[in-house]
């Protein structure tokens, strides 16, 4: 027998007998020596009690933790955490705890099972979600769990979390989560596996900056869009937008004759042209012409080839249309300097993605 396996041993024969006295033993003073001493027992000896050992400390320790007051529990709690094989009934009492015990556990210990964060997440509180929803790895499965719950902090928390699998499902409930809770637009669209579809979903309820932010980072070029449509659409819609989406084909005259409307006040005739010179739908259209901000409607000019002039006056005219006045020519330079970062192909790309997404939500 090893040094090792023989001081394990002793310990084992040492406590044992005194461990099974304290547990008879019903004295309040008994009972709190006795925690004590079974939790020094189980941190100091941990690779070096038999498992029988173990099967007892673990069942003291369940018997006696709800007789044991706040601040020893959290301090147990924490220890528990970072052992690499605890006492599994405790640990799983400790992790439904208030969430001062339970924080360090469903943050940190590998013991608890799949089945285990999912019944805690259907039945304990929404700081319990928050702390399992900051461990450094969660499955698909309790990243839609959590979601489902459509808690902003926990979500926060989620997004925040690299090590956490979000299947693409559960994007797409946040994405639409996210039209009424803006805190969490800036986490989803900082997440390198949003899908790039799903990021163009929000452009139309995001601001500015992180407009430039999907522009940027979930860029659609000509070799995706086919691709992408095709997860979005049926199949008939799909063939609708891949034969109208990359041409743009219009003449000069027709650009000029749809702005003439525009000046004569005529909104609605502009839209519908410029949903048949983009070929585009007409809902698309609307979306772009009703959009205040502008930049879909810089991307869509640029998209069928109207130059920085057109661009100014389509929006002097709208403004005059909506609000008696026009925005300010500094602030229209803000918005058309779109125009010179965004490349034509992506523009006709990002158009058309537009295109197919609203099609497909009015079916």
């Amino acid at each position: 027998m090893s040094a090792a396996d023989q001081r394990a041993e002793a310990v084992d024969n040492k406590e044992l007998l005194s461990l099974k006295v304290l547990a008879e033993n019903r004295a309040v003073f008994a009972r709190s020596s006795l925690f004590e001493r079974v939790s020094s027992l189980l941190f100091e000896g941990e690779g070096e009690l038999r498992p029988e050992v173990r099967t007892l400390i673990d069942e003291i320790l369940v018997g006696l933790i709800g007789q044991v007051e706040q601040q020893i529990r959290q301090k147990v709690a924490a220890r528990i955490s970072a052992l690499t094989a605890p006492p599994l009934a405790l640990t799983r009492l400790l992790a439904s705890d208030e969430i001062s015990v339970a924080g360090p556990i469903l943050e940190k210990s590998a013991a608890l099972t799949e089945r285990d964060l999912l019944t805690i997440i259907a039945e304990a509180t929404s700081a319990h979600r928050q702390a399992i929803a900051k461990r450094s790895a969660l499955s698909a499965s309790i990243s839609a769990a959590l979601v489902a719950k459509q808690e902003t902090k926990v979500v926060e928390a989620l997004l925040a979390n690299a090590g956490a699998v979000i299947p693409a499902e559960v994007f797409e409930d946040l994405v639409a989560l996210s039209k009424s809770v803006e805190s969490i637009r800036k986490p989803l669209l900082l997440r390198g596996d949003l899908p790039k579809d799903l990021a163009h979903q929000m452009f139309w309820w995001v601001t500015a900056a992180l407009r430039h932010v999907i522009l940027e980072r979930f860029a659609i070029d000509a070799k995706e869009l086919d691709a992408i449509l095709g997860s979005i659409l049926h199949e008939t819609r799909m063939r609708r937008a891949l034969n109208a989406a990359p041409e743009f084909q219009w003449r000069q005259g027709e650009l000029n004759a749809i702005l003439a409307r525009l000046k004569q006040g005529d909104v609605k005739g502009f839209t519908e042209g410029l949903a048949k010179i983009a070929n585009i739908s007409l809902d698309s259209a609307a979306r772009v012409v009703s959009d205040p901000s502008g930049e879909p409607m810089v991307l869509l000019a640029k998209a069928i080839g109207a130059d920085r002039a057109q661009i100014t006056s389509i929006f002097l005219q709208l403004d005059f249309k909506r609000h008696g006045k026009a925005r300010p020519l500094a602030q229209i330079e803000t918005i058309a300097k779109l125009y010179d970062t965004v490349s034509l192909d992506r523009a006709k790309a990002t158009v058309a993605l537009w295109d197919a997404q609203i099609v497909a939500s009015a079916a």
